[in-house]
């Protein structure tokens, strides 16, 4: 990405489509049997030893201390991938950072999406990607263990520090 530019795909548009329709309270149309929290998009800004993170929990139980994370598209997951998405221990720290206290679990909705290739006229090469949903929903349960908070809490530091080090470096080079 140069200059700022974000990524901008189909499926991305789609996904953040699918997230607007829950944080607007759509998505009963299309999604209906989709487990959504009291809190939607909950935001948490804390500190981890100095460096400041923020997140943003798909949807979040302030009472249960539990958290959803959705995920659209054609990429399959399974309990091995989701077991090693460090996204949601990212959010655990978060959570534990900010309230004091781990979710002992959080769940990963897979949206299970279909693509299909849409011609348009005027010849061979013009085609596009439409993408839509199935209905089917595959959860998957992720528990969490302090030993995994702390690798993350480490990892966050370590990350941190290496990129003020090569900032120093290159303010001093300029």
């Amino acid at each position: 990405m140069l200059n700022g530019e974000k990524l901008d795909t189909n499926a991305l548009r789609f996904g953040k489509s699918i997230a607007s329709d829950i944080e607007e309270g759509k998505f009963q149309e299309k999604i209906p049997t989709l487990t959504v929290y009291s809190e939607i998009e909950y935001e948490i800004r804390t500190d981890c030893e100095g460096v400041p993170i923020l997140s943003y929990l798909d949807t979040y139980d302030p009472i249960l201390n539990m958290f959803r994370e959705y995920k659209t598209g054609k990429v399959k997951w399974t309990n091995t991938k989701v077991q090693k998405h460090d996204q949601l221990t990212f959010y655990a720290l978060a959570i534990k950072l900010k309230h004091g206290t781990m979710p002992e679990s959080c769940t990963l909705d897979w949206l299970v999406t279909k693509h299909k290739k849409a011609k348009k006229p005027g010849g061979l090469h013009n085609s596009s990607e439409t993408i839509a949903l199935t209905g089917e929903i595959h959860s998957f349960v992720r528990y969490f263990d302090e030993r995994e908070l702390d690798r993350m809490q480490k990892e966050i530091v370590r990350t941190a520090q290496e990129i003020t080090e090569a900032y120093r470096r290159l303010i001093s080079e300029i």
